[in-house]
């Protein structure tokens, strides 16, 4: 749902394009062909390069913005974008109770993930268990 500023400008936006509309309308009926003309290259021109202003802004924001990823690099490691309820790695373990509920948390800040090295664990939000090495019963 749209609300604020937004909002505001999307009405202000529509209300313009439908009072250029109906100006051209009552032009071309009134057939000032010349004046009509004129004003539709002004409001082409206009809304092309308010477009191209917007087009780069939001091209420049992007490439700034921090991509969110989530790598596990190492034997044995876990990565996970969201919460990890139990994790288990490394050799001959033993887990005979049901993993712990995970309770809610906020996601990571930039959304990065990462668990590089041997068995490693690492959530975007909460972990429960993590379970790490050989041999844990």
């Amino acid at each position: 749902m749209m609300v604020g500023w937004r909002r505001g400008m999307l009405w202000a936006v529509a209300t313009a394009a439908g009072l250029t509309v109906v100006g051209l309308t009552l032009l071309l009926w009134l057939k000032d062909l010349d004046t009509a003309g004129t004003a539709a290259g002004f409001v082409a021109d206009t809304t092309a390069i308010v477009m191209t202003v917007l087009t780069v802004r939001a091209l420049l924001l992007q490439s700034v913005q921090q991509p969110s990823h989530t790598t596990a690099s190492g034997p044995g490691s876990v990565a996970a974008g969201g919460s990890i309820g139990r994790a288990v790695t490394g050799d001959g373990n033993q887990v005979s109770v049901l993993a712990p509920a995970v309770p809610p948390s906020a996601p990571a800040p930039n959304g990065a993930v990462d668990a590089p090295g041997s068995k490693s664990v690492a959530a975007g939000c909460s972990i429960g268990e993590a379970v790490t090495g050989d041999n844990n019963t």
